[in-house]
Order: C-alpha cells, then structure tokens, then sequence
C-alpha cells in the first residue's frame, strides 16, 4: 500500500539522509511520484542538509600561521633562561599559555571573518560561460563528440570524463572542450552548438553541496536525482549528481527548456 502523507513526514528525513533500503524506500519513492506536497518537503529536508553541512565545514588557517605567531616576538618576548628555583613557577609556566590561548580566541576568528568566502564552482561555471561563447577563453577545437572527449580525459590523466551527451534531439552538437582549474579542482568543459543558444557542459569530481545555496531544487523520483536549478540575468544552469560526477547544464535556453534536457539526459541513480 502507498504510504500516506502522515507516514512520510516521518520517513522523509531517513530518505535524504539515505537510511532507507528495501521496501520502505520503493514506497516512500512511489508515494513522492503522486505527491507534490511530500515534495516539496523532501527537497527543503535535502536543501537544509546542505546548507547545514556547508556551514559546518571545517576551517583552516594557512600553513605555518601558527608558527608565525609563536615566532613572534611582540607576542612571546625572548628572556633569559629560566634558574631552578624559577623553573617550576607558575607564573612563568602560565603566562605564555595564556597568552596563546587569547591569541586563538581573539586573532583567528577575526582571520577567518576578513578572508573572503571561496565561491562555489556552480557559480564560476556562471562567470566563464559568455568568456567561452565568445572565444575569449580558447577551446580546443575538434571533428567529433569522441574526439574532444578523449582529448580532455587525456588534458586530466584519466582521473575523469566529460558528461558525453547527445543533444542532437535539440540541435546541438559538441564543437570543442577545455579543461579550467577552479581552486584546485579540474573541470571539464565541453561546449555545444547549433541553431539555438549554446550550451556548455561542466563536469567535476565532487558533491551535492557544491550547488549554490540559493538554487531551487527539483526532486526526480523515477531517477532518484536531485536538481539544482540558478541563473543570472539570461544565464541559466542547472546541476546534477551522477554517482562521484557533477554535471552542470548552462546555457541561455529557457529554464524550463534546459531543466527538461538535464532530465531527459541524466543517468538513473541506483537505490
């Protein structure tokens, strides 16, 4: 029997927190098929997660910055050695140990409050997106879908492989690809046209929580996936997770245009 509304409220959490197995999650599946207020709940339980996961994310001072600050003389001021009946002096063993700890609680957050926030590559697919249409950032040109695909798996010693996809349903055809470096992580770009607008196709190793914060979400419950959908101005982008791959779709096709391409393209996840 299809779970009800009143069972699912209960189950929605287990569902994106990926504890459900088995028959439990064939039927909250179902259920979420019909049912666009469980829907609804269930991409905000998913979007809550993320957001819960990304503020959470650990912090790190750069290399060697608490070496600096020991260093420092205006902080720890060099004297002489400690005599004997010095040595086990309170004082003395407490004062540069308070000193360090106010350090910690007063310098650091002030570091990490002043140091910018590292912008998603969601979002930078954004910013190249006009640079490539309009040659300014140089593709490597090539005859063949396989061609570039196995130009830019090569350009990345095999660690991944462009999103292949025939979009020749909508008139469009891959031309060319490069590889970006965003902070240290390798995208693949593939660019496609055709009559229409063109459309770009990002991919790169990582996660959901790479989706912008402020993107809207579309759960598909026949392929289990997740989409995050965001524009800027014209530009609009949609992303989805296949397995360890992030695909990102940007183009200035409608919204609705590139969400259903997306759909219609993006492989089934298992359950």
């Amino acid at each position: 029997m299809a779970t009800r509304c009143e069972e699912a409220d209960e189950l929605i959490t287990a569902l994106a927190d990926d504890e459900l197995a088995g028959s439990e999650r064939a039927s909250m599946e179902e259920h979420l098929r019909d049912c666009s207020r469980c829907q609804l709940a269930y991409a905000q339980e998913v979007a809550l997660k993320r957001e819960a996961r990304m503020a959470g994310a650990e912090l790190r001072a750069p290399a060697g910055l608490r070496e600096k600050i020991l260093r420092d003389p205006r902080i720890f001021r060099p004297g002489p050695a400690p005599s004997p009946e010095t040595v086990w002096s309170a004082s003395r063993f407490f004062r540069p140990a308070l000193a360090f700890v106010l350090l910690i609680v007063l310098v650091l957050p002030l570091f990490y409050l002043i140091r910018p926030a590292e912008k998603p590559l969601s979002l930078t697919a954004l910013d190249t997106h006009e640079k490539i249409v309009s040659g300014e950032l140089p593709i490597i040109k090539a005859g063949s879908a396989e061609e570039i695909k196995e130009r830019l798996v090569r350009s990345v010693a095999g660690d991944l492989a462009p999103m292949g996809y025939d979009l020749s349903m909508v008139n469009l055809r891959p031309v060319g690809g490069t590889v970006q470096e965003f902070n240290g992580r390798k995208v693949l770009v593939t660019l496609y046209e055709g009559k229409g607008p063109s459309l770009i196709c990002y991919t790169f190793l990582g996660a959901e929580k790479d989706a912008p914060p402020e993107a809207n979400l579309f759960y598909d419950a026949d392929k289990n996936i997740t989409f995050y959908t965001y524009s800027r101005g014209a530009i609009h982008a949609v992303l989805h997770r296949e397995g360890k791959l992030i695909c990102v779709l940007v183009s200035k096709l409608a919204m609705t245009d590139l969400l259903a391409l997306a759909r219609a393209k993006a492989q089934p996840t298992p359950s």
